[in-house]
């Protein structure tokens, strides 16, 4: 699955394969071919970590290092939370309490400006196997014109709720695709956009989308829509799926975040990575509603609260097939200075079977932020 983003393992030759590639050469060569001009000045007045590349280029440098310090109660849930989409199951998290420390999520990225609102990125962090470099993004937007590897056209980047856990909400769509994107931006307050993607769970394949955001004074909404068919574990998927969601300021440094999901075939693109006998049964594609909802408000200029809470839930399930998946976060952030922000998060989480067993799992987690 490529919900957090892959490696470039370069095994399967497909055309998402090139254009992922090829994205990442291309800034390269601009980076390394671009001959510096007057960097002096022009580095005077930008961040210590933006170059100037010359002809109208600049690259900068990005990224923060955050360290994790996890306690589990009930299951441990390892890396971030989406693993209760296991817990209870014969091979899934062990059962007990426990303890752990990470830096995974420190990230570390180049993003290259160039004439005519030329952009080019290059992204990764450190949720790789065995915590090797992994790249999140590598792509160039040009002319409206995203090829590379981004997030799917189907979700919206802008919902994304405020956790301190990596994956945060389970119930909103969620992954980075190779793909071919076009946005048109021609309508005042909207912008359309529509996709070719590798499918999420099969890289042979491909998923189309296309979205529509209008934004105004004290928010935005969102639509998009999303089609596939493909062969998912052996067995076919035909999925479709529609995402609502938007984002208001309702009073002076308050945020509502809303996101419904919907579709057929489709909980693998959530967050929650469910798949298997939550895609299809019998050939048939199974029915997937999500919902997603959190409300932050920003105290004073350093410390800033928020609550999440998720449902997903299958209109088909048996014996020890997930049926449904809550949770709940709840999180603070205190910006110590400038570049320094600690961390607070409680978690819960539950997940029931078709059987009706349900099984839950709860987390403490306390980070350090450091942004360069």
């Amino acid at each position: 699955m490529t919900h957090k983003g892959t490696p470039f393992s370069g095994q399967n030759p497909t055309l998402f394969r090139f254009l992922q590639t090829g994205s990442a050469l291309a800034l390269s060569a601009v980076c390394l071919l671009s001959t510096p001009q007057n960097a002096a000045a022009a580095d005077a007045e930008k961040s210590p970590l933006t170059f100037n590349l010359g002809s109208g280029y600049s690259a900068t440098l990005y990224g923060y290092v955050k360290a994790d310090f996890l306690w589990d109660d009930g299951y441990d849930l390892g890396r971030t939370t989406s693993s209760i989409k296991s817990i209870g199951l014969p091979g899934g998290p062990a059962a007990g309490s426990f303890d752990n420390q990470q830096l995974d999520e420190t990230r570390i990225g180049l993003k290259v400006d160039g004439p005519n609102g030329f952009f080019a990125r290059l992204e990764g962090d450190f949720y790789g196997a065995d915590t090797s470099l992994r790249w999140r993004h590598a792509y160039i937007d040009w002319y409206g014109v995203i090829v590379g590897q981004n997030w799917t056209n189907f979700m919206s980047v802008e919902n994304l709720a405020d956790t301190v856990d990596f994956q945060g909400s389970g119930a909103v769509p969620f992954a980075r695709l190779p793909q071919i994107r076009y946005t048109y931006s021609g309508i005042k307050n909207t912008t359309l956009s529509a996709s070719i993607e590798e499918d999420v769970s099969n890289d042979d394949d491909y998923m189309l989308t296309v979205a529509a955001r209008y934004g105004f004074k004290s928010g935005m909404v969102r639509a998009s829509a999303m089609t596939r068919d493909t062969m998912v574990g052996g067995s076919q998927v035909d999925g479709w799926g529609l995402n609502l969601s938007t984002v208001l300021n309702p009073w002076h440094g308050g945020t509502v975040k809303l996101n419904y999901t919907t579709g057929e075939g489709i909980a693998d693109v959530l967050a929650a990575g469910l798949t298997g006998t939550a895609l299809s049964i019998g050939g048939n594609a199974v029915g997937t509603d999500a919902v997603a909802v959190t409300v932050a408000h920003q105290v004073n200029d350093k410390l800033k609260l928020a609550a999440t809470g998720s449902w997903v839930s299958l209109d088909q399930s048996s014996g020890t097939d997930t049926d449904s998946l809550t949770s709940v976060h709840l999180s603070a952030f205190y910006k110590v200075q400038k570049n320094t922000t600690l961390m607070l998060e409680y978690f819960t989480g539950d997940r029931k079977q078709g059987d009706g067993n349900s099984f839950e799992a709860n987390r403490v987690q306390f980070a350090v932020k450091y942004d360069f």
